[in-house]
């Protein structure tokens, strides 16, 4: 694991939320031996005269300069993070590719790149650092090598075309960029590891975990027999296959469906509200989840297979198993660690015959196993895994 290090991490999201965030849950880890600096995704002018759904209320005495832009956080494993809130950006993913985007991304890497200097200067982390670009590939074109850091790596956890409005129009030439810029790539999943290895100089994968202490609150033992409930936690948006879901809907009339997550697409939630055996409970707080997963039968995991989904590692399998429960899932990406444990199909008849016989056969010893299962893929064990990966590059470069 490593140790004493300094950990710069120029996020493409914020460190609050509602929802579980690979970086944040890696960096926790990290910060119990390492000084981290986190720096937040930058705010645009226009978020802070507009507003942003799903992201923390704007503290303009930050933005001003009129208080500091570091906050210390405790973290659960007794680690401190330095949470950075960077000054406002001007919008320019609206923009087309041309003299007048190029200026002003310049600019808002300029903006950036002074900011963290003078946190790394405060926080005197300027020695033996380490620059851990997350999903903020735009950013880390412009301010990678610019912090005499010690290696400079990507953490690639989705796919960008279609999958962030916001970065499909300038995202994928940025990647490409800043790829080629970077020691290593590390990515989440075998479809990602695809998709990059060609672009980068060395691509590793490292996959998403649970919080197993956490999950394994909503564990029981015995199957609960008096109700059947469907459960499926995580964003509601066009990945799912919606063809699959009302086949479930239409042919277990008894059962409950509880959807607990984001809702990113209101075509997917008009399909949902048609069914009166459905429910939509909206985002929840990560420790509302557990709640939520003992009152459910089985988890599903309906994604289309498509260019995007094939590159998905998803933090709920884990978290279904951390509870106990049977899940069924599509065959959208590569889920071979779960082959045992997890039935995979494609057909809805298939899916929803597997669903019903999963929660028939359900019983300790089975729940058990998927318990034990999900204790094997820990943040602390993903933690250490890109630990092993940052110092085999740095060796690398060594030599």
């Amino acid at each position: 694991m490593l140790n004493n290090r300094n950990i710069l991490c120029i996020s493409g999201t914020e460190w609050n939320g509602n929802y579980i965030k690979a970086v944040v849950e890696l960096m926790k880890v990290l910060s119990v031996n390492n000084k981290v600096l986190f720096v937040e995704n930058a705010y645009t002018y226009k978020d802070a005269l507009m507003g942003v759904n799903n992201k923390d209320k704007i503290d303009f005495k930050q933005v001003l300069g009129l208080k500091s832009r570091i906050r210390t956080v405790q973290t659960e494993g007794d680690g401190t993070v330095h949470v950075l809130f960077p000054p406002l950006v001007f919008p320019v993913s609206f923009l087309s590719d041309g003299p007048l985007y190029r200026q002003l991304l310049k600019f808002n890497g300029w903006l950036l790149k002074r900011t963290v200097r003078k946190a790394l200067k405060k926080l005197e982390m300027q020695d033996d650092l380490i620059n851990f670009t997350s999903f903020n590939p735009g950013m880390g074109a412009m301010t990678g090598r610019k912090f005499k850091e010690k290696s400079l790596i990507y953490h690639c956890y989705d796919e960008i075309k279609g999958a962030h409005s916001w970065l499909s129009r300038h995202g994928l030439r940025l990647e490409a960029i800043f790829m080629k810029m970077a020691d290593a790539v590390i990515v989440t999943s075998q479809g990602l590891y695809e998709s990059k290895k060609d672009f980068a100089k060395q691509c590793f994968i490292v996959k998403n975990a649970v919080k197993v202490d956490l999950f394994k609150k909503g564990f029981t033992a015995e199957p609960n027999r008096s109700k059947t409930v469907i459960g499926y936690v995580g964003t509601v948006d066009d990945r799912s296959n919606y063809d699959i879901l009302e086949h479930l809907f239409t042919n277990m009339p008894d059962a409950e469906f509880v959807f607990v997550g984001r809702i990113l697409s209101e075509r997917g939630v008009n399909i949902l509200k048609k069914y009166p055996n459905v429910k939509i409970e909206g985002a929840k707080r990560p420790e509302e989840l557990p709640a939520y997963l003992q009152t459910f039968s089985a988890g599903i995991i309906p994604f289309v297979k498509d260019d995007l989904t094939k590159g998905i590692y998803p933090m709920k399998i884990n978290e279904y198993l951390a509870a106990g429960l049977p899940v069924v899932s599509t065959n959208f990406g590569d889920i071979s660690d779960f082959a045992s444990l997890v039935k995979i199909t494609d057909d809805k008849q298939d899916f929803l015959e597997a669903l019903l016989a999963e929660i028939g056969n359900d019983n300790a010893e089975k729940r058990t196993a998927r318990l034990k299962t999900a204790e094997g893929n820990t943040w602390n064990k993903r933690a250490e895994e890109l630990s092993d990966v940052i110092e085999r590059v740095e060796a690398g470069l060594k030599r």
